[in-house]
């Protein structure tokens, strides 16, 4: 059965980190606290205020992360340095959270912790208007995050399942799959 709950903004925590201000909009599982690092995914938005940052590390996670409003470049050192441009609206970027990361610019952001091993996931913008057709099957949830209001939806179901949805304003489609094991 399809369930869908409603997230508003006023409901979602806000808290510091040493680049500005992080607002959790889903974690999974339920219950699941980011600082214990004993959750299998995380969406959340961040406000990078600082001109020059570095990112949490996070070891056990993969992320992605897009910019929603200003502009940000990314230098991962891993024994080799990537440079990756975050546009806003536009570029979605993977990475290891273990990998130490550095930010130039400031921003708005979305992003998506991924247990490694344990879960998979994408993200991506829609346009306003946009309609989505997505199949889901147990283990996996679909979230829809509007930029404008900070409200979201969030889907999950025990079987095979479709959600169909249009998009209000501009949002953000994550989908995540939980891997057995």
């Amino acid at each position: 059965m399809l369930k869908i709950t409603e997230i508003k903004k006023e409901a979602m925590p806000t808290s510091s980190w040493s680049g500005g201000t992080t607002t959790e909009i889903m974690i999974y599982p339920r219950g699941a606290a980011y600082a214990e690092r004993d959750f299998l995914f995380r969406i959340s938005t961040a406000r990078v205020e600082l001109e020059s940052s570095d990112f949490t590390s996070l070891p056990d996670y993969n992320r992605l992360i897009a910019s929603i409003e200003g502009e940000m470049e990314l230098t991962h050192t891993h024994g080799s340095v990537e440079k990756k441009r975050i546009i806003p609206l536009e570029t979605v970027h993977f990475f290891d959270g273990g990998v130490p990361t550095h930010c130039e610019g400031s921003a708005r952001d979305l992003n998506l912790m991924l247990r490694k091993g344990r879960a998979q996931g994408e993200l991506r913008f829609l346009a306003d208007g946009e309609r989505v057709v997505l199949e889901l099957e147990a283990n996996e949830f679909a979230l829809v995050y509007y930029i404008e209001s900070g409200n979201a939806r969030f889907a999950e179901t025990d079987e095979e399942d479709f959600l169909v949805f249009s998009a209000e304003g501009r949002a953000a489609l994550f989908k995540v799959r939980i891997i057995e094991g």
